[in-house]
């Protein structure tokens, strides 16, 4: 029997130093879990105190709904293995694709900067 979620899934929280629009808020304001089928699940952290959930088919769908349209807020997902991906708000570059498991693969330069997790 093939393995259904090989990598499982993946824990992330989305941080903004600014929030252009004044709804969320800065810091911390989502955590999320992307899962092995590439469905991200999100859950933003206003209004308290619960907050709302959204259901994304990839993480593509959710980074050009509430990441890139939205470059002056400097957001960065950050996984719970430390591994950050920052300056997401950049437009569409021919190239970037995000894989599977949330990772970004880039043919451009300087396009995403991936921050690899810190050594332990």
């Amino acid at each position: 029997m093939l393995e259904r979620a090989p990598d499982g899934m993946r824990r992330f929280t989305m941080r903004r130093e600014f929030d252009v629009s004044g709804v969320s808020g800065t810091g911390i304001v989502l955590e999320g879990v992307h899962f092995s089928t590439g469905v991200v699940v999100i859950h933003w952290l206003t209004p308290p105190p619960r907050g709302s959930i959204s259901v994304f088919d990839d993480m593509e769908q959710f980074l050009s709904i509430h990441v890139r349209p939205h470059p002056g807020n400097h957001t960065v997902l950050r996984w719970e293995d430390g591994e950050e991906l920052v300056d997401l708000a950049l437009p569409d570059v021919a190239g970037v694709t995000v894989d599977g498991v949330g990772r970004e693969r880039t043919e451009e330069a300087g396009a995403v900067e991936r921050v690899a997790a810190p050594a332990s």
